[in-house]
C-alpha cells in the first residue's frame, strides 16, 4: 500500500527507503490510583503530544494527541471493583507531508477490543494496480514444421484493485470491567469493550504524483470511464465502523515476577462480517477494438478473448472480511 500512496513524493519500492524520523513526546500525568498491581480505589488521566520532523530534523512531519483516562470504584462492600478506561488518538502530518505507515493506527487485541485479532480493526481501501492479462490463440496463417497452426501469445494491459488496510489517523475506545477477587491473586472480571478506528484527513490517502501519472499513460481514458482518480476510495462501511466485545477472563497475578496471567473469552457483539468488494477491472476500449477488428483474430475473439473479459468485469476482487464471533485467548497483560 504505501509504496504506491504520496508519502514521500516517491513512486514505488523505493518510497518507504530511508524514513527518518526524530520526535519529542511530552506527556503530563494525574494519578490517585491506590495500588498499580491490584488497583481498588482512584483515577488517572494522560495526555501527551508527540511532535516530529520540522526543526527537529527528519523526513517525516507529524503531530499526534493521546488522551487517556481511568477510574476505579469499589462495589459491594468494597470487596468488587468497578473499573472504566477511555482512549482517544488523532495523528496527522503537516508541512505537505503524511503521517508515516508505521504511525497510523489499527485496533483489535487484549489491549483495546478483546475479541478481535491484533491490528486487524481497520478501514478497508482499494489501490488501482496495472497487469496484464496473457492470452494464447492458435495463428493458423503461420504453421509449424509439422503443419499445426503456431501458438501465439498476445498480453492485454488491465486495470485491477488489490485490497488493504491502509489504517486510522483517528481512534477511541472504552473498556468497562467488573473485577471480582476469588482466592489469594486469583481475580475472575466481566468485561465490556466498544471502540472504533477510521480516517479523518482521507486526503492523505492519494496516490503519489508520478504513479498516477504510470497508470494514466497505460490506460489514457481510465479517468473518464472508469472513474480512475488519485484520491484513494474506501470501502463503505469500514470507515469508522464501531466494534464490540463483551465477555469474562480469569486472571492470576504472579507474585514473583508479578505479571498478570489472564485468560478470557470474548463474544463480539458487533462486528464486520461481510464481503467487500473492488471496483471492476478496466481494459482500454482500443485494445479491444484492435482485436475485434482484426479478421485474423475474429474466432480468437469470440471464443476467448471476449468470454473472458467479460469475466473479468463481472467479477472483480473480493474480500471475505468476516471477522470472529468469537474469541478464546491467553495472554501475559491487562487491558488496563
Amino acid at each position: 500500500l504505501f509504496e504506491e500512496l504520496q508519502f514521500r513524493s516517491v513512486a514505488g519500492p523505493s518510497a518507504l527507503n530511508g524514513i527518518v524520523s526524530s520526535t519529542i513526546t511530552p506527556s503530563i500525568t494525574y494519578k490517585t490510583i491506590n495500588n498499580p498491581q491490584n488497583p481498588t480505589n482512584g483515577k488517572s488521566y494522560f495526555y501527551s503530544l508527540g511532535f516530529s520532523g520540522g526543526p527537529l530534523g527528519g523526513n517525516v512531519n507529524s503531530i499526534s494527541n493521546v488522551f487517556n483516562t481511568t477510574l476505579y470504584r469499589p462495589h459491594h462492600k468494597k470487596r468488587n471493583v468497578i473499573g472504566v478506561h477511555v482512549t482517544a488518538a488523532y495523528i496527522t502530518g503537516y508541512g505537505g507531508k503524511e503521517v508515516p505507515p508505521f504511525s497510523r493506527y489499527y485496533m483489535g487485541g487484549e489491549n483495546d477490543i478483546r475479541g478481535f485479532d491484533i491490528r486487524s480493526i481497520s478501514p478497508v481501501t482499494f489501490i488501482p494496480t496495472a497487469t496484464t492479462q496473457q492470452f494464447t490463440y492458435l495463428d493458423p496463417t503461420n504453421l509449424t514444421g509439422n503443419g499445426s497452426p503456431t501458438v501465439r501469445f498476445l498480453n492485454v494491459p488491465v486495470l485491477g484493485y488489490t485490497i488493504t488496510f491502509p489504517g486510522g489517523d483517528l481512534q477511541g475506545w472504552t473498556n468497562f470491567e467488573y473485577r471480582i477477587p476469588i482466592a489469594g491473586p486469583v481475580t475472575a472480571g466481566l468485561f465490556l469493550d466498544v471502540g472504533t478506528v477510521g480516517i479523518v484527513q482521507q486526503s492523505a490517502l492519494k496516490l503519489d504524483p508520478t504513479g498516477f501519472a504510470s497508470l494514466l499513460s497505460q490506460f489514457p481514458d481510465a479517468q473518464s470511464q472508469a472513474g480512475l482518480q488519485r484520491q484513494l476510495k474506501i470501502a463503505a462501511g469500514t470507515n469508522f465502523r464501531p466494534r464490540a466485545s463483551t465477555g469474562a477472563e480469569l486472571v492470576v497475578q504472579l507474585p514473583i515476577i508479578q505479571a498478570p496471567f489472564r485468560i478470557y473469552y470474548a463474544f463480539n457483539i458487533n462486528r464486520l462480517h461481510s464481503q467487500i468488494v473492488a471496483p471492476p477491472d478496466y481494459i482500454e476500449s482500443s485494445e479491444i477494438n484492435l482485436i475485434k477488428n482484426n479478421p485474423e483474430l475474429k474466432d480468437f475473439y469470440n471464443y476467448q478473448f471476449s468470454p473472458t473479459i467479460n469475466q473479468f468485469i463481472a467479477n472483480p476482487g473480493r474480500l471475505n472480511y468476516f471477522e470472529p464471533l468469537r474469541t478464546f485467548r491467553f495472554t501475559v497483560s491487562r487491558t488496563f
